[in-house]
């Protein structure tokens, strides 16, 4: 039986949304996009003796566009803006109706998709500091 990559994508997209946050990734001269983040704290290689800056950290990005369900790519100039959140996870708006920003963290490495990349991405790894 084949992998399903479909299936893969929502059962991941799932679990960022579980133990995530809605987020904004934003890049100059274009409109916001929302998506769901999840702080990833450490990756793997960092803990095999790899120098690596305090301050950079890696978020887990679901590849599904809450806004359309439709899958999203990911360029290196956009930003991941974490939100202010109430203590049901809703954005907490401002007097314009616009969600209270938390973070403005800019990405220090390309995006990186996990997945075959010639057929689905399954979720993506960005590399940010503050």
């Amino acid at each position: 039986m084949p992998f399903d990559y479909t299936e893969s994508q929502l059962v991941w997209d799932g679990m960022i949304r579980d133990y995530g946050y809605l987020a904004i990734l934003r890049m100059p001269g274009k409109s916001d996009r929302y998506c769901y983040a999840m702080d990833a704290g450490f990756i793997p290689a960092e803990r095999l003796g790899r120098v690596s800056n305090p301050s950079d950290r890696h978020h887990l990005v679901s590849v599904i566009s809450p806004d359309t369900g439709l899958p999203i790519e990911i360029n290196e100039s956009e930003m991941l803006i974490t939100l202010q959140l109430d203590e049901n996870g809703i954005p907490i708006l401002d007097g314009n109706g616009k969600p209270l920003e938390n973070e403005k963290l800019r990405q220090y490495a390309p995006p990186h998709s996990v997945g075959p990349h010639n057929l689905k991405h399954l979720y993506w790894i960005l590399s940010v500091r503050q």
